[in-house]
Order: structure tokens, then sequence, then C-alpha cells
């Protein structure tokens, strides 16, 4: 009986040697770090305690460490092939880090913490290594909040959506319904769709929630990402579905649903389905596209055994030790730089806006100051403002002027766009235009000339952002200056100016315009008495 001869299918794989990293380098090089980075994280932990949109942060670094936990048998094989470009990467998340602590821009800050973690896994461990530790690194993204400006622009459209979803389904309930913007007026109660019920913060937490879900539960990669993406739409359903079911409550049961603790535990009910949406979206797409478990071998699998020859001459310890020493010194110096040009904010004097006339040309202020709500005070970074009507009694004209000074933007508060504001009141956008606004002795600036609507009443809205004796149109070029007079004279505050003024039936832009223009003309040389230049 002849015996089957088996080929030798062992295999040769070469890799290079480890290089190791002393723990007292180790212990060095992240207390270092975290001198360097402390103010940067301890104003994020206090966000992610007190901004309920961001409060998934907490679980983002930990299970990124759990991923790299899970996978230590697998990265304990990869060769270490230390690169030079990680320090290079290292130099450029500094930059960044000192553009964002001078500049005033959380963003920047908190990212440039990232690209130095990638930056050291680069210098110390290759770049096979970091390839290796991808995802949990880019996992970490998830961590850091949405700059405001960007987080503005989200929040409103997902207002407006389920302030629509609302309005088109609760008359199928028997409930009237009248929409003005993000404003329900219902027989019984008015309800206002807020930012806390814009969606944002299930579409935040369900779509991180999605992706540990999906790594933990499931092999494919492909039904990795669609469970990622599908989280967005099931967030935006999960929170119609609470708009419209908070209506139906507030309308048969009791006007308290809208509000207080029962609304929270609402919305918590509301996320919990959610989830089972997406488990249940899961479980369909596994029976409808049931795989068969392939094996590229045969019925009776032969093993292959792979020897693992180290090739290559081991690091000297020299270079080990200057690349440690090099990365640590970069954070020093850093640290240092910082430190030194940490001496506070300039917060120069001027006279309050509550002080700013009440008589401006032709013009007197009517009544009272209008107060905002500390529910809206809290959306828009507790600015110092007024908000207050003037009126011609010449013309019998009226005009609401609104300025809103934030005297310091170094914790993220910063301008909120009237774009954002006016259309959630049940003004519908109409006109959206730039014009160019004179001032006597200073140089022309643009400002936005927004037409807004409500039925048949139109409104002329004019407003630009205002800082150092300059005014700009773009809220991004706002942006831009802010960062640029941070870093310049070390201050960060600016304001927004908006008039609101009724339209008379049938006047075009320009005529309005024209007779707001001497309010506006009498205004602009007072602004840098209480707006310092």
């Amino acid at each position: 009986m002849s015996s089957i001869v088996q080929p030798d299918l062992s295999t040769r794989r070469k890799i290079a040697p480890k290089l190791t990293l002393a723990a007292w380098q180790v212990t060095m090089f992240l207390v270092v770090t975290l001198w360097l980075y402390w103010s940067t994280l301890t104003r994020l932990l206090v966000q992610w305690r007190q901004d309920d949109n961001f409060q998934h942060g907490w679980i983002v670094p930990i299970f990124s460490a759990f991923v790299i936990w899970q996978e230590r048998k697998r990265l304990a094989k990869i060769p270490h092939r230390a690169s030079w470009l990680g320090l290079i990467l290292m130099v450029a998340a500094t930059v960044l880090l000192i553009i964002g602590r001078l500049g005033v821009e959380l963003y920047f800050q908190r990212t440039s913490l990232v690209f130095l973690i990638a930056g050291a896994i680069i210098l110390f461990a290759g770049l096979e290594c970091f390839y290796a530790l991808l995802f949990p690194w880019a996992f970490l993204f998830l961590m850091i909040p949405i700059p405001t400006i960007l987080l503005n622009h989200i929040t409103f459209p997902l207002q407006i959506l389920a302030s629509k979803v609302a309005a088109a389904t609760l008359p199928m309930f028997g409930v009237p319904v009248l929409r003005l913007g993000n404003v329900m007026v219902l027989p019984g109660q008015t309800l206002n769709v807020a930012d806390a019920c814009s969606g944002i913060r299930s579409l935040m937490s369900l779509g991180t929630l999605a992706i540990i879900y999906g790594y933990l539960l499931e092999k494919r990669i492909w039904l990795r990402w669609l469970l990622a993406f599908a989280s967005v739409p099931i967030a935006v359903a999960g929170n119609s579905l609470r708009v419209v079911s908070t209506g139906l409550m507030v309308q048969y049961w009791t006007p308290e649903a809208s509000e207080g603790r029962f609304h929270e535990a609402w919305g918590l009910f509301v996320f919990v389905i959610s989830l089972l949406m997406l488990y249940g979206l899961h479980v369909l797409i596994g029976l409808i596209s049931q795989e068969r478990e392939r094996n590229s071998l045969s019925a009776n699998p032969r093993k292959v055994h792979e020897k693992v020859e180290i090739t290559g001459q081991p690091e000297t310890a020299i270079y080990s030790v200057i690349r440690f020493a090099l990365a640590s010194l970069l954070i020093v110096l850093v640290a240092v730089f910082l430190r030194a040009h940490d001496h506070g904010e300039v917060l120069p004097s001027r006279f309050p806006l509550e002080a700013f006339p009440q008589q401006i040309g032709e013009w007197q202020s009517r009544g009272k100051d209008q107060v905002i709500s500390e529910d809206d005070l809290k959306v828009l970074g507790h600015p110092e403002y007024i908000l207050r009507d003037y009126v011609d009694q010449k013309k019998a004209e009226n005009v609401n002027l609104y300025i809103a000074y934030w005297k310091s933007q170094r914790t993220g508060e910063t301008p909120h766009s009237p774009q954002n504001c006016l259309p959630g009141n049940g003004l519908a956008p109409i006109e959206n235009t730039r014009v160019v606004l004179l001032m006597p002795g200073h140089e022309s600036f643009p400002a936005n000339r927004y037409i807004v609507a409500r039925g048949d009443d139109r409104s002329l809205v004019l407003y630009w952002f205002w800082a150092h004796d300059r005014g700009v149109a773009s809220e991004y070029w706002n942006k831009y200056y802010l960062v640029k007079d941070s870093i310049r004279m070390n201050r960060s505050d600016g304001a927004l100016v908006r008039f609101f003024m009724p339209m008379l039936p049938g006047e075009s832009a320009d005529a309005a315009q024209k007779r707001l223009s001497p309010l506006v003309s009498g205004t602009l040389p007072m602004l840098n008495d209480y707006i310092p230049r």
C-alpha cells in the first residue's frame, strides 16, 4: 500500500526585530504629553460632562483602548520599523496646537492630540504598526466635539425636519398643527423644537454606538460601514418619532409631557427604540444576505506551518534614545512656549451695552429692553446683549436692534448667525444678499441683507459681525479673524449687530434698506465705544 506523500507546506516569513522602549521612557513621554495637553484635556472632560450633545465622548477612548487590548496578540507579531516621518507629524501636531491655543480654536487643540498620537506611533513603531492601529486611532476623532460654527448648520436643518415630519403626521391622529419654523402651535399648547430636540444628540451617540456594535458583532467590513451610515436615518426617524409622540401626549394626556424629567426620560426611551431599529436592520440584512462559509482549502485542510525568520540588524540603542529625546524635547519646548505666552487675555475697557443710547438721531427707544430666555442664552453662549425696539415717531417706523457681545470666546462661545435662528421662528427666507455699508471716516465693509416672510408680512434683516473696528459678513471670515486677532492681540472678543425692520407692502429690498439707513448710519460711529477696537 503506497503512502501518501505530504508536500512541505511550510513557509518562511522574514520580519524585522522588535524595537522596545524602556518603561521609564514610556512613562516620561506620557508625563510630558499630559503636561502639554492638560488644559486641553480638562476642558474636553468638562464639555463631555456638561454638553448633552457630546456625552458619548467618555466611551470613545475606552473603546479604542479595548480594541488595542483585544488585538494585542496580533499587534505583538507586527515588526517595528521606526520612521522619522513620525517626528515630522509630531511637529505638525504641535504647530496645530500652538495655533489652536493662541488662536482660541478648541477644535485645533483637540485634534492636535490625536495627530500627535499618530506621530508617536510612527516614530517609535513604524508605519506598519500604525496601519494596524488605524481603526482605534481614527475612532478617537469621535470624542472631539464638532465646532460650534459647523454644529449650528447641522442642528437647525434637523430641527426643521423634525418639525415638518410632526406637522405632517399629527393631523393623521386628529391633532391640528400650525407650524411656524420649528414652532408648532397645537390647540392646547405651543411646542418649540429646540436644539435639545434637534436629534443631534441621538445622532452622535447612535453613530458612535453603531460603529462599536458593528465592530463587536459583525466581521463583514461592508456591513460595518452600512450600519454606521444607517445610524443617520435611524436617528432622524427616532427623533421625529419623539417629536410626534410628544405632540400626541401633550394633546391627549398632559402638557407636562413636553418638559421636565418626563420629557428627558421619554427621549431616552425613544433612543432605546432607535437602538432596537439598528439591531433589527442588522438581523434583517443577515437573513437576506447569509453568506456560506467558504474555505480555500479542501474538506481536510492542511495547515500551513510558517517559519518566522528574523532578519536585519536590531536598531542600536543610541537611535532609540535619540528618537525618544527629540520627541520629548519637542513636547517640552512647546509646553514651555505656551506657558510663557499664557499670561491672561487682554480685556479692554468699554461702556456696557445696557448704556447704549436710547436716542439715535430721530429714532427713540420704545418700552423696556426685551429679555432672551435662559435656554436661548445657553445656545447663544451667554453674551452681553441688548434687544431693543427703536421707533421714528415722525414716520411711525419701528426697528428692532440686537447687539450681542462676547468678551471672550476661549471656551468655544461664538456669535450665532441669524440665518440659523430666524427661520426657526417661522420666518421663511426669501432673499439673501451681501451689501456694502459706508461709515464716515472708516473703510466700507460688507453686511448680510436678509429678507424673511411670515405669511404676507415681509421683514428686512441687516446684520454683520463686528470686532476690533472691523465688520465682516461671513461667519467663516469672522472665525479666521478671531484666530488671527487672538494670536496677534491676545484678544478674542467680538460681537454681532442685527437690525430687523418690517417692510411695507410691495416695497423693494433697496427701498427698505434706504428707510433703515439713517438708524444704521447713526449706530455705526457708536459701536467702538461698546465693542472696543
